[in-house]
């Protein structure tokens, strides 16, 4: 086979998330041809989707080696450099690839985001403002409130609901607004998440359950896992990378037939809601899976999954004689990018084996530490638009 037949065929299941292929048929292009500048961009952009950002950054050097005015390589070099948390050699790249490409939305969005990390706000403003995208909007929205106040927030929130009306971001932060301030929600995606909260055991549901936690937990060790990986909120843990519904496993399919069919129910019980969470359900879904393992003082801080429509997590195995509350999942509005405000309604539950939970991908959740020295073994997902 040809090179470029074999990019081709590379690039084809590299769109359809076949990444294992299409490295294996990129890394053949290299053992022939070492210098082919798209195979090589194209391994960047893999080792990024994978959470591989050391590889990534060493196929983007490569790639500037060969072709310096490349804007997009210059970009996502930044990415890579950003997520291992080298924010001066980030903000150098996106700099550059700024001035290769003066009109780079994303370079000068996530310019702006480094400055944000490093609390250089009125320079993470700046670079926010010099674009029209909608998550530019939802930065510039977030900053009206904490810095200018209630007023221009409201004014600025009118205007952007006229544009979106189904931000995560920004219905996150609608519902703190709305309690902090005592005032009406009318971000309409979801106005009060925590009442879209649903737990439910599938224990039932399960054969044997005691087969299929245990079948199960033996083939999440199988796959391989990362200690605290960047850039998620895991402390104390492992994680896997990539989706974990793309196997072909028993165990796996089935608990995401499971799940599916909890989904439905749980679309049925709040079949009324106005909130365009549930009225502007999206036609078309995908599911994307983690497994995560918890060791003693294990846990995760407050975050939210802005790509997902509905978010879950499924209960394989608790540390048994937690005190209370240890090792829970605890919904709040506030953390995150908001300040930290213990008087706002929160909602914590202390899971048991085989416990689905469900909830809006908009609505901030947390994992309180335990001190047991049993592992504590999840599986989350998120539900996301295509």
């Amino acid at each position: 086979m040809k090179i470029e037949e074999t990019f081709e065929l590379a690039f084809q299941n590299h769109k359809k998330n076949n990444l294992k292929i299409a490295e294996k048929l990129y890394k053949q292009i290299l053992e022939k041809q070492p210098k082919h500048f798209k195979t090589i961009f194209y391994l960047g952009t893999l080792s990024i989707q994978t959470k591989k950002f050391s590889k990534a950054r060493s196929y983007y050097e490569k790639v500037i080696q060969i072709s310096p005015n490349y804007s997009e390589a210059h970009h996502n070099l930044g990415t890579s450099l950003q997520e291992l948390g080298d924010f001066k050699k980030a903000i150098t790249c996106y700099e550059k690839a700024i001035q290769i490409n003066p009109n780079y939305v994303n370079a000068h969005y996530n310019l702006g985001t480094v400055f944000k990390q490093l609390g250089e706000h009125k320079k993470a403003i700046s670079c926010f403002q010099k674009t029209n995208s909608i998550v530019s909007k939802e930065e510039l929205l977030k900053y009206s409130y904490l810095l200018e106040g209630l007023e221009d927030y409201s004014k600025k929130l009118e205007k952007f609901i006229e544009e979106e009306t189904c931000s995560r971001k920004i219905a996150a932060m609608a519902a703190y607004v709305s309690k902090k301030e005592n005032i009406i929600n009318i971000y309409p995606f979801c106005k009060d998440p925590l009442n879209f909260v649903s737990i439910k055991n599938l224990k039932n549901e399960l054969t044997s359950t005691d087969d299929f936690s245990e079948n199960l937990l033996e083939r999440m060790e199988k796959i391989h896992s990362v200690w605290e990986p960047k850039p998620t909120t895991t402390k104390g843990g492992y994680q896997t990378l990539g989706n974990l519904f793309d196997s072909t496993d028993i165990e796996i399919t089935k608990l995401k037939k499971i799940i599916e069919k909890q989904i439905i129910v749980y679309r049925k019980i709040y079949k009324h809601s106005e909130d365009y969470f549930i009225k502007k359900w999206p036609h078309k879904c995908k599911f994307s899976a983690w497994y995560v393992k918890l060791l003693k003082q294990g846990h995760q801080k407050s975050h939210m999954h802005a790509r997902g429509w509905l978010s879950g997590v499924f209960y394989v195995r608790i540390p048994k004689l937690l005190n209370k509350y240890e090792g829970s999942i605890k919904f709040v509005l506030s953390g995150y990018d908001f300040p930290e405000d213990k008087n706002l309604p929160n909602l914590t539950h202390s899971p048991n084996d085989f416990d689905l939970v469900l909830f809006p991908s908009s609505l901030l959740h947390q994992t309180i530490p335990f001190d047991s020295h049993d592992e504590r073994h999840s599986i989350a997902f998120d539900l996301i638009p295509e």
